[in-house]
């Protein structure tokens, strides 16, 4: 990878260092058991918006195969995996796929190690999801990765996926 697209391996490489040091407290950020300075009020509407989007996921119903990017610590592998009949799990840090692997605990996730910048499908899915990762898709890279993430598809795929946007709530996006 070099400066071809504006961005240079150096930066790339720091992302990937930088969440392969998140990954022992991704979790924990998530569940916002980390100290973040939020108020109750701030955590309690953090909660209602990751229920409205597991939900609009649990409502899409991805069968078949289904193929995320940048899947972390599992907490998406395990909700795709109510309706997929299997999940390729693929991300950068080999820590996330550590803790993905030891949270799921199922052979119907096959998981990749791989920078998603260079790495292509093998295969087309039925769906794709992407959680908390578009928004860290350099814009110089995005029209590849949104190419990459339209081949991976069969014909009438779904996509799902989820960023943070601001501190817009969820309620006013939709």
């Amino acid at each position: 990878m070099g400066n071809e697209e504006g961005i240079t391996a150096d930066i790339l490489n720091e992302m990937a260092a930088y969440y392969r040091a998140r990954a022992p407290e991704y979790d924990a950020w998530f569940a916002r058991r980390e100290q973040r300075g939020d108020s109750p009020a701030e955590n309690d509407l953090w909660f209602a918006e990751v229920g409205l989007v597991f939900a609009a996921l649990d409502d899409l119903a991805m069968g078949g195969h289904v193929l995320e990017l940048a899947a972390g610590s599992g907490i998406w592998t395990e909700r795709l995996l109510r309706a997929a009949a299997h999940v390729t799990a693929v991300d950068v840090a080999p820590e996330m796929i550590t803790l993905n692997r030891a949270r799921i605990g199922d052979d119907r996730v096959r998981y990749i190690l791989a920078d998603l910048f260079t790495w292509h499908p093998d295969q087309t899915y039925e769906g794709v999801c992407f959680a908390f990762w578009l928004s860290h898709v350099p814009r110089e890279r995005l029209d590849a990765f949104l190419d990459m993430v339209a081949a991976a598809l069969k014909p009438g795929g779904k996509v799902f996926f989820v960023d943070s946007k601001g501190q817009q709530p969820v309620s006013e996006l939709a």
